[in-house]
């Protein structure tokens, strides 16, 4: 049972890694190109927003942004 939840669990990070270079690139092509670009061009729009909306619990924000950093970092090593 514990070797499932470990393979489930490292799919989910192999997932989770990939998607996160998928908005990377993303936020790049729609900063690059503009937002007439298909598939890419709300993306920037969209994640300023969730920004946005953010950042009015700016200390919030700080905090999760290191707790997410640390357990990347943490699960990248």
């Amino acid at each position: 049972m514990l070797d499932i939840m470990d393979r489930v669990g490292s799919a989910l990070w192999q997932i989770t890694k990939f998607l996160s270079l998928v908005v990377a690139v993303s936020i790049l092509i729609s900063m690059l190109f503009g937002t007439g670009v298909p598939f890419f061009g709300g993306i920037l729009q969209n994640t300023q927003s969730v920004i946005e909306a953010l950042s009015s619990e700016g200390l919030g924000l700080i905090i999760a942004i290191i707790i997410i950093l640390s357990v990347w970092n943490s699960r990248s090593s």
